[in-house]
């Protein structure tokens, strides 16, 4: 259920943006979420449509961009994405390794975002 929480808080960012940019109206929103954050996207955007409803951005377009997972390893260099032996479920909670050398010493470099980057006004 942290997908309403997450939502509650852009949905006051959205509309505490717009009300201090002067906005008659909210044309557009622009998420990034990382695909290791565990948030389902499409309850994001439900709430976040049902949150914005009797407000200035209660016609909004929600675009959503889901980041992929980028990881590089401190041991060999490797660079590029996360690669699964396991089921998509498992790979959430399940320490990554390096596809090329099995080394835990890995930093993820992207996929954990949850940004609100841009909000499109009408003023």
């Amino acid at each position: 259920m942290h997908e309403f929480s997450i939502s509650s808080e852009m949905v006051n960012t959205i509309l505490d943006t717009a009300k201090k940019k002067n906005a008659k109206n909210v044309i557009s929103i622009l998420l990034e979420i990382g695909e290791l954050t565990l948030l389902n996207t499409e309850q994001v955007g439900f709430w976040i449509r049902e949150l914005l409803k009797g407000s200035l951005a209660e016609d909004a377009e929600i675009n959503i961009k889901v980041i992929k997972a980028k990881i590089h390893c401190k041991s060999c260099g490797y660079k590029g994405d996360i690669k699964q032996n396991q089921k998509d479920f498992f790979k959430h909670f399940c320490p990554q390794i390096c596809p090329e050398c099995n080394s835990f010493q890995i930093k993820v470099e992207k996929g954990r975002e949850c940004t609100l980057r841009k909000i499109q006004i009408v003023k």
